[in-house]
């Protein structure tokens, strides 16, 4: 039998090379499927930790400030819609990294608890995420107003969750960094469209939807507030009490309907405001209702995705009402 060395291919020899190439293919096989699996859920850990179904409140309510200007502009409404939708994402994969430690046992799911990315892809991702949001905010053809507010949002969803500051666990500061964002993203829906001209609806509907916010906020620290002490955070459930912040959050949450329905009568909205603020307003108070019962220690964060709803829904009608 003569030595592959010498350049002569034996029975054997070529056996033994048919047996080495087709191991090499199934390694490199399972080399590629390995590749393919970490890059699958790499991109499915990188599409959930920005929650995008969550921000496309943020579309909405800039969509519902370039109405209420009264102007149906359906590209400008795509680019500030589109802006503040990806400005409201990027908020969440700070967040999630800064709660990675309470997410294990509050939010299992998390892309980060559940190993979807690493710690070090999540902070590419954040330093992405910024780069891309302040490209977005010089390149988009939109007009001065619309860029310093967005930039504005921008630095809020920041110090949300980011140390130093890190509003999210510092009390009432929390609710008034999320109130304040989306009232920044209503009225850079209205600047897109008149620039910076305002009047007492803009001003009553701009406070009803930091309000629907506070209520949404109050009644997910009540249902988190175990989960929270493990992350660091001082929530106001933990300053005050819970039946306390559950009046904070049934405060806000009648006052933001009380505010709605005064918009509608100093704006004169057509029915279709009065009927879709009517569906949010008896969301708004049932959630309300049940959730004094046993707040969400039985259902637990299914409250907070109803108490959601009317931040959907108001957006919604303010749209409705001018058309």
């Amino acid at each position: 039998m003569t030595d592959l060395r010498y350049g002569v291919w034996t029975k054997s020899s070529i056996t033994l090379y048919r047996t080495n190439q087709t191991e090499g293919g199934k390694l490199k096989s399972e080399g590629d499927k390995i590749q393919n699996h970490d890059m699958k859920k790499i991109t499915k850990g990188v599409f959930w930790i920005h929650r995008p179904q969550l921000s496309v409140m943020a579309f909405l309510i800039s969509i519902a400030g370039i109405s209420l200007a009264g102007r149906f502009d359906l590209v400008l409404m795509l680019e500030v819609g589109l802006l503040f939708w990806f400005i409201q994402c990027i908020a969440h994969p700070i967040n999630d990294y800064t709660d990675r430690e309470s997410d294990k046992t509050g939010r299992p799911t998390a892309p980060i608890p559940a190993k979807l990315l690493t710690l070090k892809q999540v902070k590419i991702v954040i330093g992405l995420d910024y780069i891309i949001a302040a490209i977005l905010i010089l390149i988009m053809p939109l007009n001065l107003p619309v860029k310093i507010l967005a930039t504005i949002a921008v630095v809020h969803t920041y110090i949300f969750s980011a140390p130093p500051i890190r509003t999210n666990a510092r009390g009432i500061l929390a609710s008034l960094t999320i109130a304040s964002v989306v009232i920044v993203a209503f009225i850079g829906g209205w600047t897109s469209a008149v620039g910076w001209r305002y009047d007492l609806v803009l001003v009553l509907l701009s406070l009803h939807i930091g309000s629907t916010h506070m209520t949404a906020k109050n009644v997910a620290d009540i249902i988190d507030m175990n989960s929270d002490k493990k992350s660091g955070r001082v929530t106001l459930p933990m300053q005050i009490g819970i039946n306390k912040s559950f009046y904070v959050a049934a405060f806000f949450g009648t006052f933001a309907v009380f505010l709605f329905f005064l918009a509608g009568f100093f704006g004169r909205m057509n029915i279709l405001y009065w009927v879709a603020g009517i569906v949010g307003s008896i969301i708004t108070f049932l959630c309300l209702f049940y959730f004094q019962k046993d707040f969400g220690k039985v259902t637990g964060r299914k409250y907070f995705e109803i108490s959601t709803l009317p931040t959907f829904i108001f957006p919604i009608a303010i749209i409705l009402g001018f058309l």
